[in-house]
């Protein structure tokens, strides 16, 4: 048995090898505190969404929760320039006489033009209605993943000016400057099971599977103007956000989702999942396909002491993001303390192993009694930038949710 097990291990891991995937989201069960861990330690109504595998393991007869949550990640200077490219084009637009004003617009343009994609905007939301039933699971589990990134394009304007500008060497300097955007909402409707074998001194060995109906709502456009010379208007950040739901083509696909979750010990436990096998796909009206690509994630899960749990997430491989070009591969844990069947209090972190500048701290609670309790978490970036002319921390997230367990 343990080597058949072992054998289906390699098979996940296996296909998941061959290709990338979005994001791996962090979703209820107050996994967003805890580093966005979830795989080893999810066993009720969240566990069709992360590991299938975990309702084997279910304490409960019936599980249902509701949660919501969005976050926001502007990484680089894309943001903020095209705020300060607004700003300054609109302070030149009313004086364009005014020297000072040519050489800030200038400088503006200068900025922009120069950004990479290293320079981008990402914003991802999640809502979720879970269910859990023994060892069957259902529900909606909702994500939106979407963001921007700048096309090569435009031409420097030398500064300092000695002249002012003219209108002409705005729409000159612009006029081949573009952004790249692109999101998906992705709803999952599974129904999942999870079935335990007993690996006598080994422990105990859940296996799982999902079977999904997914509706997807996708948009792109690979040329969005940062300049419109017709309007002699500038997109601003929050612009780009608002593109975002435009022009979406909605349809159907399905997926699967298998997942192993392995409790040597009943304070321990190692889990692994893939996701979306069958790489489903989503056409968006541009005539463009974004592919939901296969996800791998393993999770480890520890209970030293009665009153704290340790646990912690890998992505096995790096996922695509909807930004082109850029991947994320996530490694966070953390810890839950819960002194009292009333409280608990998760404090946590993660990393972007895909970018080393990234990483976030976590922290989250649960207040309650047992049968009916809720969770609020949070994750706050460790540098700052500006987004829509305001300063934000490089990566902001907050959730919600209403649990229901008897």
């Amino acid at each position: 048995m343990i080597k058949r097990s072992a054998a289906l291990a390699v098979i996940l891991l296996g296909l998941g090898s061959a290709a990338h995937a979005l994001e791996f989201q962090p979703l209820g069960s107050g996994s967003l505190g805890v580093g966005g861990a979830g795989v080893a330690r999810t066993y009720g109504a969240m566990a069709p969404y992360w590991n299938p595998a975990g309702l084997a393991f279910a304490p409960k007869t019936v599980t249902v929760s509701l949660t919501a949550g969005a976050g926001i990640q502007p990484k680089g200077k894309l943001a903020q320039d095209l705020d300060d490219l607004s700003t300054a084009h609109n302070a030149w637009d009313s004086d364009q006489n005014n020297l000072t004003k040519a050489n800030v617009l200038a400088d503006a343009i200068n900025q922009l033009i120069a950004t990479t994609s290293k320079d981008n905007l990402r914003l991802t939301v999640g809502a979720a209605l879970g269910a859990q039933v023994k060892h069957l699971g259902f529900g909606v589990y909702g994500t939106f993943e979407g963001g921007a990134i700048p096309n090569q394009g435009g031409t420097p304007i030398p500064t300092p000016l000695a002249l002012t500008l003219t209108q002409a060497d705005v729409d000159a300097a612009l006029n081949s400057k573009t952004v790249t955007i692109r999101g998906i909402a992705l709803f999952e409707v599974p129904l999942s099971y999870g079935y335990a074998i007993d690996l006598g001194s080994a422990g105990k060995l859940g296996l799982g599977a999902s079977a999904k109906y997914l509706y997807g709502e996708a948009t792109s456009k690979t040329n969005q103007q940062v300049f419109d010379t017709v309007a002699n208007s500038t997109v601003s950040s929050s612009n780009l956000t608002h593109d975002l739901s435009k022009n979406r083509k909605s349809s159907s696909s399905f997926g699967i989702d298998l997942g192993l979750l392995w409790k040597p010990f009943t304070s321990t436990a190692l889990g692994l999942v893939a996701k979306n096998l069958n790489a489903p796909s989503f056409s968006t009206a541009a005539g463009e396909k974004i592919v939901v690509d296969r996800q791998v994630r393993a999770g480890v899960s520890l209970e030293p002491l009665s009153w704290l749990e340790l646990t912690g997430d890998v992505d096995v491989l790096s996922n695509a993001t909807m930004v082109p070009g850029l991947k994320t591969q996530h490694l966070g844990g953390g810890a839950e303390f819960h002194p009292f069947s009333c409280l608990k209090l998760r404090a946590g972190g993660y990393t972007d192993l895909a970018q080393t500048t990234s990483g976030a701290v976590t922290a989250g609670l649960s207040l309650g009694i047992p049968w009916l309790f809720f969770d609020l978490d949070g994750a706050y970036g460790l540098g700052s930038v500006k987004y829509n002319k305001t300063t934000y921390p490089t990566e902001a997230k907050v959730q919600f949710s209403a649990n229901v367990a008897f």
